[in-house]
């Protein structure tokens, strides 16, 4: 599961339903993978699956799994592992087949691809902190990419230019979005206010969606223009990922996937067996 801190309720511009674009049905190929914990055996280590947006052809990719993040071409998934000599930062290909080892370090997680397929960002557990590091997505060592001794970085998405990556840090006491310049390393603060989960850029990288409040909410780039979505009750929405072609948001909710377009809400899974979430297509 991606790390969710308790949300503090403060003020956000809200709206009531906001349009994502002209609503358009998926095209055959489009399928989102996410990660499923059986409710009947929560100690069971998660699985990865992957379903096509209405629903249908769900298929089973890995288990002992979490965490998956497709690689641009859509080709390649990776992901975190999960149970017994399991731990660390993996890739398989998209049908799931061909799993590899990228790190073995447990308390690695939350993988995103560079655009060019070649790298692999995530947030590396320190003990009293989280830190962002980056592996090369054919093997190799991994290195520190950004941190503080005193915060923590999570849920890091690399801008689809690759100049840039979004992350959640608790500067200031509280969980925010903001913005890594990759050549200066420097940040900047994306949002204020409530606390803030889980950025995800869209295609066009001019937006970033992410999760407050039990909702989710799409700002600009560059701060301005932030919008809260309707995304139903339970109040409990959270890992926002864009669709390809940047009409229509995956996101948890209730321990199921849903997708939005247009102000429609329409369930991926409904599995009264799981709990489902994490979406990424």
């Amino acid at each position: 599961m991606r790390f969710v801190a308790t949300i503090v309720i403060t003020g956000l511009v809200a709206a009531s339903i906001v349009s994502l674009g002209a609503a358009a049905a998926p095209s055959g190929s489009a399928r989102i993978v996410y990660r499923s914990v059986r409710l009947a055996n929560p100690q069971r280590s998660p699985e990865l699956y992957s379903v096509s947006p209405s629903g249908t052809g769900r298929r089973l990719l890995a288990r002992g799994a979490d965490q998956p993040a497709l690689s641009a071409d859509r080709t390649r998934i990776a992901f975190a592992g999960a149970g017994l000599r399991r731990q660390g930062i993996w890739v398989m290909r998209a049908d799931g087949r061909g799993q590899r080892r990228l790190t073995s370090r447990a308390g690695d997680g939350e993988p995103t691809w560079s655009p060019d397929g070649k790298r692999i960002a995530f947030r590396r557990d320190q003990g009293a902190s989280f830190d962002l590091w980056v592996v090369p997505a054919a093997g190799g060592s991994a290195r520190r990419l950004f941190g503080g001794r005193t915060t923590s970085e999570l849920s890091p998405d690399w801008s689809p230019n690759g100049l840039q990556i979004a992350f959640q840090g608790n500067r200031g006491g509280v969980n925010q979005i903001w913005i890594l310049t990759l050549r200066t390393r420097g940040v900047r603060r994306l949002t204020r206010g409530a606390d803030s989960f889980q950025p995800d850029w869209s295609p066009d990288g001019k937006r970033i969606a992410y999760s407050t409040r039990g909702r989710i909410a799409v700002v600009r780039a560059n701060g301005t223009g932030t919008r809260l979505l309707a995304t139903g009750v339970p109040r409990s929405a959270y890992n926002p990922s864009w669709s390809r072609d940047g009409r229509q948001i995956a996101f948890e909710r209730g321990g199921q996937v849903l997708t939005m377009s247009g102000g429609r809400l329409r369930y991926a899974t409904r599995a009264a067996w799981g709990t489902n979430g994490d979406p990424d297509w």
